[in-house]
């Protein structure tokens, strides 16, 4: 049971090598041609590679983003040239990266490109003509060439390949990617260095699950991973991955959430993303409803090994969807699921699935004193008391984490009252009480954050998304989302690039209790997203002042609705109005119907109204949108925004 319940890999992942490779080379050299060879050849085989791509001046300083991808790289490759030497920036990340090979034994491989290795070792010829420069260059700073010519005598005493030995070119690149894709397995990380990374007790569920893979046999596979929420299903199947797709396949896909994406939008959607980042056809993009049973699909997937990971999922219907005719596969292909419903698996992974339990309690202690103490001495000196408290999340690594950032520098008298508040509660829902308390030490305003982000976001959101959003100037959103980050209530995420932000869906469905809870009719739910309840508010006009978001997707109509001519008018407080098709596929089959119009009467807190296919002509005269900050109408039938002159 792993420690960390990310939902996403990049999140998931938090170990020191982010890279598998790093090419040190002379730009001017072999920036255009063999480094750019050989980088394509590494990334053909999913062996992710860093090769910066920028030309710097010989003046410039290594930069720190440079120095740091060297030190996330699991094996470096140095590219020696004829004017290697010649670059102060070059011989900085050769220092670098003998340093990483002393500290955390990182591999490097020379290359002797174009230039023999005892140039290099003896420092003459260019090498020679290089340094009588840098001697002059940095007179008063000798030590620093002293250094470098000791890295270059260090690396050029390696283990290498010399380019004169290899004819044609591309042979040289084919051994670089072989001896490379042979090391790689053995760089993986040990238990220490996972820990390293906030990942406590995975070691040995990584050992199974990949026991089950059995990426030498020849068949092609679906393994699953079934547990309950927050146990850190994701985290497994994203370190597996990392661990796996760099230089055992050639063709790697991995789709967190697939129940909200397919929710979102449609498993079809999903499909044509899988089958392009396995195949990189550009023309799989162009189809409709790409199918893994097509003759110019199945004729790709037959002959191309591949491991794809399918992040919870949670009916049979997604998994087939996705993932049709996965016996054609080429031999040797694997498909890893996570799931909370094992009947999801029954079918096609009987034999193959792993469940994952919640964490030992010595695993549970570590995890909860790193989010509740850090680095730090536990405050803390009463071991019954911090027994009890961990005890009560019951092994469940969420609830860990969120448990030990909520009673972080606390002192000993609230440890107990937390304690007692939790023995309140039923036992049966232990991990939501957990999750409860983390939510009532929160500030009203700041718990009005979480509430709307339980209620409005499914998936990943950025922080603008929120800000804009959320920001009716009673609270402050970007303090409100950092206290929620520092919680552990919401997490960054990145995917690709970009940085994002994403509930987990356990405290995402506690947010949407909380509100239920509070009223058994949902007119007097202060948030609305269900389309039935939506339907019924707005039909039978029984909103009432409590009510101030609806977010309604019309795709989840089953059925044409007439909205009541008052259905808004009593919602004084109403500050977010989304009323939208996230799938444009269902559009005309039922429609939201507005036959006797709209009252006069919208709130005035509206700050954000989004309503696709908007039936009127113009919005209603009274309303006064001071303080609207965002008015989407995507296919409105509007002729005019009012029918009257209106201070926007």
């Amino acid at each position: 049971m792993v420690s960390s319940s990310s939902s996403s890999l990049s999140s998931a992942i938090t170990l020191q090598e982010k890279y598998d490779v790093f090419l040190s080379f002379r730009g001017e050299d072999t920036r255009n041609g063999f480094a750019s060879y050989l980088y394509g050849a590494l990334s053909a085989k999913q062996i992710s590679t860093f090769m910066d791509d920028h030309e710097f001046e010989r003046g410039d300083e290594i930069k720190p983003t440079l120095l740091k991808a060297i030190e996330e790289s699991k094996i470096s490759v140095i590219i020696f040239s004829e004017n290697y030497a010649s670059s102060t920036w070059c011989l900085d990340e050769l220092l670098q990266i003998l340093e990483c090979r002393r500290t955390n034994g990182q591999i490097v491989m020379p290359i002797f490109y174009g230039i023999d290795p005892s140039v290099v070792r003896k420092k003459n010829g260019s090498y020679g003509v290089a340094f009588a420069q840098l001697e002059h260059r940095f007179e008063d700073r000798m030590e620093k060439v002293y250094q470098w010519r000791d890295a270059l005598t260090e690396a050029s005493n390696l283990c290498g390949l010399d380019s004169k030995d290899f004819r044609p070119e591309f042979k040289l690149v084919q051994k670089i990617v072989e001896d490379i894709s042979l090391k790689l397995p053995k760089c993986q990380p040990s238990n220490e260095h996972y820990k390293k990374g906030g990942l406590i007790g995975i070691e040995e569920n990584i050992k199974k699950v990949k026991s089950l893979l059995s990426i030498g046999s020849k068949d092609v596979r679906i393994i699953g991973i079934w547990g309950m929420g927050g146990i850190g299903k994701t985290t497994l199947a994203s370190v597996v991955y990392q661990e796996l797709s760099s230089s055992q396949f050639e063709g790697c896909s991995f789709l967190p959430n697939v129940k909200e994406e397919c929710e979102r939008r449609t498993p079809y959607h999903l499909r044509k993303k899988l089958l392009f980042e396995l195949l990189n056809e550009k023309a799989i993009l162009k189809m409709d409803t790409p199918f893994v049973a097509s003759p110019y699909i199945f004729d790709k997937l037959r002959r191309k090994k591949v491991f794809i990971v399918l992040d919870n999922v949670d009916d049979w219907i997604q998994l087939d969807a996705l993932v049709e005719g996965y016996d054609q596969f080429a031999p040797g292909s694997r498909i890893l699921v996570t799931t909370r419903n094992v009947q999801v698996l029954k079918k096609v992974a009987d034999q193959n699935i792993y469940k994952m339990e919640g964490l030992s309690h010595n695993d549970s202690l570590e995890l909860f004193r790193l989010h509740a103490f850090g680095k730090n001495s536990p405050p803390i000196d009463d071991a019954m008391l911090l027994k009890r408290v961990v005890s009560y999340a019951d092994g469940n690594p969420l609830a860990l984490k969120v448990l030990g950032c909520f009673l972080h520098s606390r002192n000993k008298q609230d440890w107990k009252n937390v304690l007692y508040n939790l023995q309140k509660f039923p036992e049966q829902n232990k991990i939501f009480n957990v999750l409860r308390t983390s939510y009532d030490g929160l500030d009203e305003g700041i718990q009005n954050i979480f509430l709307d982000i339980a209620c409005l976001f499914k998936g990943s959101f950025t922080r603008s998304e929120a800000e804009r959003l959320l920001d009716s100037g009673d609270s402050p959103v970007k303090i409100g989302m950092e206290v929620l980050v520092e919680k552990s209530l919401i997490e960054d995420v990145r995917y690709g690039i970009i940085n994002e932000l994403r509930m987990h869906d356990l405290l995402r469905q506690m947010g949407q209790k909380i509100v239920c809870d509070r009223h058994t009719e949902p007119g007097h739910h202060s948030r609305l997203w269900d389309a039935k309840d939506v339907c019924h508010v707005l039909e039978r006009n029984t909103g009432t002042v409590t009510v101030e978001v609806i977010l309604f997707n019309l795709s989840e109509m089953t059925r044409d609705v007439e909205v009541c001519r008052a259905a808004l008018s009593k919602m004084c407080n109403l500050r977010i109005l989304k009323i939208y098709f996230d799938n444009y596929i269902s559009v005309n089959k039922f429609k939201l119907h507005l036959f006797q119009g709209l009252d006069s009467y919208l709130s005035e807190k509206l700050i954000y109204f989004h309503w696709d296919f908007y039936p009127l002509e113009s919005m209603p005269s009274n309303f006064t949108p001071e303080n609207l900050v965002e008015l989407v109408l995507h296919r409105s039938h509007i002729q005019k925004l009012w029918n009257r002159e209106v201070q926007v």
